[in-house]
């Protein structure tokens, strides 16, 4: 754990000392961001505060290459994603993006895709309208830090749409910023969903009013959530399942979610470590055997230990 946080240490030096360079060339409002990267690919681009457009074709952002917002905040530079592209953002590999609002009034799956890339950093973004806000698929060193991800989903499809999508990475980094759903269930929307994935640390996030369970890993291992927040999920607020090993979940808070605050499932020797977190006014549906930590398939393999429920009942075997 020492060796991740001084990793984490590490990254945002050097994610600050890129913030701090000379901009290599920089638009005004309007300018034309496929030119841009075509001409600069590799080099630091700077948007000046005002309207961006892409689309209908993915803005493919070239390896090594940053894109930031000049503005005081990312609400200041705004690039809208015209003709409901598959992904409005691609990232190739040591990419940045930087201090702005990627937004769509015409869909679109994904608002920002990295594909079997690293060395990744999404960074002080604000994300409206996607499907999927942002996707992570076979990925590597990947950060995102304090990055909004909002109204996003296809309304009343039945389908999981997940603000944040990772499957298949490792060593990967959520710090800070807030998912928001618009509470579209069964299926869900608005969460954040980790797939076959290993040494992912959530640290100080939000999720709020997610359709389905707030944050639902399957097959995570060495996966942490600490120092977080969920509220009012339409299911689990932790969701934890099929073979996610050496879970750690440490001084979080759960509260308002329709089934219990957490669910490890246990089977074929899976362990979690549950740790000063605090589960208030959950089973809002009658879902779950407490309010506080359910364990599927009985409690042996995990760990409990001051954690406050309100009603009580912090641990339970669940069927």
């Amino acid at each position: 754990m020492k060796q991740r946080i001084a990793a984490v240490l590490f990254a945002i030096g050097l994610a600050g000392a890129a913030q701090a360079s000379a901009c290599d060339l920089t638009l005004d409002s309007g300018g034309d961001l496929a030119a841009a990267v075509t001409a600069a690919p590799g080099k630091k681009i700077c948007l000046r505060p005002g309207t961006y457009v892409t689309g209908p074709a993915p803005l493919e952002v070239p390896s090594g290459t940053t894109i930031e917002g000049l503005g005081a905040s990312m609400a200041d530079v705004v690039i809208s994603a015209h003709g409901s592209p598959q992904k409005a953002i691609g990232l190739g590999s040591g990419t940045m993006l930087h201090n702005f609002t990627l937004s769509t009034g015409a869909g679109g799956n994904f608002g920002v895709l990295a594909y079997h890339q690293d060395r990744i950093i999404i960074w002080s973004l604000d994300i409206v309208g996607f499907q999927i806000s942002t996707g992570v698929v076979g990925g590597k060193g990947v950060d995102i830090w304090d990055t909004f991800m909002r109204a996003n989903g296809i309304a009343g499809n039945n389908v999981a749409d997940p603000n944040l999508w990772i499957t298949d990475s490792r060593d990967v980094t959520i710090l800070y910023g807030q998912l928001t759903g618009r509470k579209d269930g069964p299926g869900g929307d608005g969460e954040m969903a980790i797939y076959n994935s290993s040494n992912v640390m959530i640290d100080g996030a939000r999720v709020i009013d997610s359709g389905a369970s707030a944050i639902y890993l399957v097959n995570c291992v060495d996966c942490t959530i600490k120092n977080s927040v969920i509220e009012r999920p339409g299911e689990w607020g932790i969701d934890v399942v099929q073979g996610s090993q050496r879970f750690f979940a440490e001084n979080n808070a759960v509260s308002g979610a329709n089934y219990g605050g957490a669910v490890f499932e246990t089977s074929g020797g899976t362990t979690a470590t549950f740790r000063s977190n605090r589960f208030i006014q959950n089973r809002r549906l009658g879902v779950g055997n407490c309010n506080g930590i359910n364990a599927k398939g009985g409690v042996a393999g995990v760990l409990s230990t001051g954690n406050i429920s309100f009603p009580s009942g912090d641990l339970c075997a669940f069927p």
